[in-house]
């Protein structure tokens, strides 16, 4: 399962500030293109599937647009074309062009020139575009699309940044091999809901689990099936709880999951659903397995490592050995 990325592509940068992108830097760079090539306007503009929106606007009297201006997605703008063809685009006199005849940025506002280049997420997904555009008609030489190319890499280096940071602090907190939280990110959660609780009133319950004879599935069927035993608990799991729920892999074939409680009955029907689960995928190719499952009522004044401590102990008298 691919991690997800660091922004949703689909939602405004705008609308969704991230303290890693440095909208101040990336202003400096959209005035720096305008001034640099003369222009009255230049953007750093993004697309979703609601539309074109400017993030990044040059700070100029000349240029009509301001940033969070937002061009419905079929507007005949050069941008547009540029998010389609995935290719950079040069406009030196759009007036003459019957292609831009409905375009409102040449014949609303009077805009003849246009050069742009795509901007990429890190996955290849377009970003947008980062352009200049002037009233005038232009005679650009390669310098100028030489320019444009090396301070868009400065924005798609920001974008890969961000995502890198954001991949590395999930890798801190997730187990590689079943892609649940592991200890430090589940204590991590798990105080945060803890808190709620406490606010809120609510009751929470931990579920403590692990599998059954795991060293003999080892030692009897090797290591890889063991993984795969170990990947089929954690899609048991991820089924048996909500969304709300923290679940976690704390090492080797122990897990554990934080869920909100509501009756006393939903502790043995919880422990339940994860039963009937575990045996339908240990039904799917694999060896059959049981899991042991210990659980206890949360004291909400108590620190994570003695709420999961407890959990373990009542866990172990329900192991099979």
């Amino acid at each position: 399962m691919p991690l997800k990325p660091a922004i949703d592509p689909e939602q405004w940068i705008l609308s969704n500030p991230n303290d890693l992108i440095s909208l101040t830097k990336w202003q400096r760079t959209v005035n720096l293109l305008a001034k640099l090539f003369d222009a009255p306007a230049g953007f750093l503009v993004q697309h979703t599937p609601s539309g074109y929106q400017i993030t990044i606007a040059s700070e100029q009297n000349t240029n009509p647009y301001s940033a969070g201006m937002v061009v419905e997605p079929q507007a005949n703008i050069f941008c547009r074309k540029i998010v389609e063809t995935r290719k950079s685009l040069y406009v030196a006199n759009a007036m003459i062009d019957p292609c831009w005849d409905s375009n409102p940025e040449v014949h609303g506002d009077g805009f003849r020139s246009y050069l742009g280049v795509p901007v990429f997420w890190p996955n290849g997904k377009a970003f947008g575009t980062f352009c200049v555009m002037d009233y005038r008609e232009t005679n650009y030489d390669d310098t100028y699309f030489e320019l444009i190319e090396q301070l868009k890499d400065i924005l798609e280096a920001d974008l890969s940044l961000l995502e890198l940071y954001t991949h590395m602090q999930k890798l801190a907190v997730t187990d590689p091999l079943t892609e649940l939280n592991n200890r430090r990110g589940f204590c991590s959660l798990a105080q945060q809901r803890i808190r709620l609780a406490k606010r809120m009133g609510s009751r929470l319950g931990v579920f403590y689990l692990d599998v059954d004879k795991f060293k003999q599935i080892n030692d009897n069927y090797g290591h890889a099936v063991g993984d795969e035993v170990l990947i089929d608990v954690a899609k048991a799991m991820h089924k048996c709880v909500r969304s709300s729920d923290v679940i976690g892999r704390m090492g080797g074939d122990e897990f554990v999951a934080l869920v909100l409680i509501e009756h006393d009955s939903d502790f043995d029907a919880i422990a339940q659903r994860f039963t009937d689960q575990f045996a339908q995928y240990s039904e799917q190719d694999l060896p059959l397995y049981t899991v042991a499952i210990g659980y206890i009522d949360v004291d909400l004044n108590m620190e994570v490592d003695g709420i999961l401590a407890l959990a373990d102990q009542d866990m172990y008298q329900h192991k099979v050995e």
